[in-house]
């Protein structure tokens, strides 16, 4: 018999890394010309790598040595923020205002790539806090009961007893928490940071319901059809910019408290609401931004489809000028456009995926005189501005939010406006 064949050693090269892609990894072009996608690298460093995925255009290495670092690189704070241990954190080891000039690079250049346009109006990126920050956690556990965060690229957990994202009040109920988690799948931590309200969600595993753990913390028990309360009351309240939302254990929230203010802040100096106007909050989850539009004087229709959020936007503005729709964004604004209706402002919150080229066309035959766009992905929001343009409308400004500090996730606020007026208002400042 024949020995095997002894398995070939993984390529190692030099790479000189000039790009980012928008999930936060160093690009550098291989002497065969393809894309080697380098996470827990900077662009300008030189370094070397190991391939570790090859295919017909590009390729995935890792990271063996910085030969070259960047000004910008340092030594992440987290124990946990090393290549092959947990994903969370994708650009830790980078200084923090080097990662808001990145991010506003990010969004430049997928507005270029995908959304086709020539010069985006992409203002700098506004920081929220470096550290400490979240709200909210969302833990998997392992075999052994731990909690954790999947390591990059696997499904494999990477326990985890501190989180440097967490706000203290959300690290105090991880530590509570525990680790003897045994049969569940998920534990989500939820605080109210302006109200100390806290809970504690379970999603089960196929073994079933795990044991409580001691203590008051409300526990919520979260399957395919909602959140069931096991113990105390597990919807929790949270305050922005003077109002109070409460929130459901299944609803949509902000992770970041001080960034849903900022967001806040931002579409109401974007949409400059006057009294009377009409404006529609799409995608309104607990109706964080609708509130804020009918205070300003507007009278709002919020449309949201998950029914338990959108209970959630009905408790919460009980007292305003709002209709809370649940229903589908696509289908309310088919069936305005329909009815040959119109509306003064339109503020859209989408999910990671994006509007979608239906819902863009049918915005802009609302003939709104200003649209606001709220984004968690570049590359869903160059595809829905690309389609924007095409019905009309144009990019005047968009905002990234680093309201997710030491990750790639970048919350940005785009507004757009119907070309035609711009072009009529330039015409009007040139006479």
């Amino acid at each position: 018999m024949s020995p095997s064949p002894t398995p070939m050693e993984p390529a190692r090269i030099e790479l000189a890394l000039d790009g980012i892609t928008h999930g936060g990894e160093a690009v550098g072009r291989m002497p065969n010309g393809k894309a080697c996608f380098v996470p827990h690298a900077i662009p300008g460093e030189r370094v070397l790598v190991e391939i570790t995925e090859e295919r017909k255009r590009w390729a995935r290495g890792r990271l063996v040595e910085v030969l070259e670092a960047s000004p910008a690189r340092i030594e992440a704070p987290c124990v946990y923020a090393r290549p092959g241990r947990c994903g969370g954190c994708q650009l830790q080891h980078i200084e923090p205002t080097a990662q808001l000039a990145l991010k506003r690079r990010i969004v430049t250049e997928q507005l270029e790539r995908i959304g086709h346009l020539e010069d985006p109006p992409v203002n700098p990126t506004m920081p929220v806090a470096a550290f400490h920050y979240r709200n909210s956690a969302r833990f998997a556990v392992d075999e052994q009961g731990r909690l954790g965060f999947r390591r990059a690229g696997s499904h494999e957990v990477q326990p985890i007893d501190e989180c440097l994202l967490l706000d203290p009040a959300v690290q105090a109920l991880r530590d509570e928490a525990g680790d003897g988690w045994q049969g569940a799948e998920e534990i989500v931590v939820r605080a109210g940071l302006s109200t100390g309200d806290r809970a504690l969600i379970v999603r089960p595993g196929a073994g079933g319901l795990p044991p409580m753990p001691d203590g008051s913390t409300p526990v919520a028990l979260e399957g395919s059809s909602g959140a069931v309360a096991l113990r105390g009351e597990p919807d929790l309240a949270e305050m922005v910019e003077g109002r109070t939302f409460r929130v459901s254990p299944t609803s949509f929230f902000q992770a970041s408290t001080a960034g849903a203010a900022l967001l806040v802040r931002l579409v109401l100096a974007s949409t400059e609401i006057q009294p009377g106007d009409t404006a529609l909050d799409l995608y309104a989850g607990v109706g964080l931004f609708a509130a804020f539009l009918a205070d300003a004087g507007a009278g709002v229709t919020a449309v949201e489809a998950d029914p338990v959020a959108a209970a959630d936007a009905r408790r919460n503005l009980a007292k305003d000028e709002v209709t809370v729709r649940e229903q589908d964004a696509a289908a309310y604004v088919a069936a305005l456009v329909a009815d040959q209706e119109q509306r003064d402002v339109v503020v859209l919150d989408p999910p990671r995926r994006g509007a979608g080229v239906n819902l863009c066309a049918g915005i802009a035959e609302l003939d709104p005189r200003v649209v606001v766009y709220l984004s968690c992905d570049p590359a869903a929001l160059a595809r829905d501005a690309a389609a924007l343009a095409k019905a009309g409308y144009e990019l005047t400004e968009a905002t990234p939010v680093d309201q997710f500090a030491q990750t790639a996730q970048i919350e940005t606020v785009a507004v757009f406006r119907p070309a035609h007026r711009l072009a009529r208002s330039a015409a009007d400042d040139d006479g």
